[in-house]
């Protein structure tokens, strides 16, 4: 009979393992299976004529414990919060203003809080200088559209390739 236990607490181990690898559903599957699989056994078990030994007690109670873990363990994850697949740091880029660092016809590169981004133009071509808003961030790639609301108080902000540092095309901020 303890071979018929432990053949039955490595199958459940091999259930529960696919399981777990497959996600929470299945977890919880595997948990489930395991636990009828354990029933079954101890039910078959009680009903023989023959002596029940402790060790094999011990396997079907291993095999029960086991079990109901994977289950809670599965349950949890099932009824988990998703998890979002945009890191909060390109969600609160969302709506936030900058400058056309080149053309954008769709592609490009601008300047958003100080950072270089590529982007794409959402419509049209939005030229080098143009002042954009920034409608969809996508990992280190970014969706624009023109920002209409400060096209007049653009400034063109260019970087001088032997410094890196911005230049204003000679406009002043006093």
């Amino acid at each position: 009979m303890v071979i018929v236990s432990l053949v039955l607490l490595t199958l459940t181990l091999l259930v529960i393992a696919a399981g777990l690898h497959l996600g929470p559903h299945s977890s919880v599957g595997a948990g489930v299976s395991s636990f009828v699989i354990a029933g079954v056994a101890v039910s078959v078990l009680a009903s023989s004529t023959s002596s029940i030994t402790t060790l094999t007690l011990l396997i079907y109670g291993l095999i029960f414990l086991i079990s109901l873990g994977t289950i809670a363990l599965g349950l949890k994850g099932v009824l988990s919060k998703p998890k979002t697949s945009t890191p909060q740091r390109y969600k609160s880029l969302l709506g936030r203003t900058g400058v056309a660092s080149t053309d954008l016809a769709p592609s490009g590169t601008v300047t958003v809080d100080g950072e270089s981004w590529s982007a794409d133009a959402l419509e049209g071509v939005i030229s080098k200088g143009d002042n954009i808003f920034v409608v969809e961030a996508d990992q280190i790639h970014l969706k624009v559209a023109i920002d209409t609301f400060n096209t007049s108080t653009s400034t063109s902000v260019e970087l001088n390739e032997s410094t890196g540092k911005e230049n204003n095309n000679g406009k002043d901020d006093h």
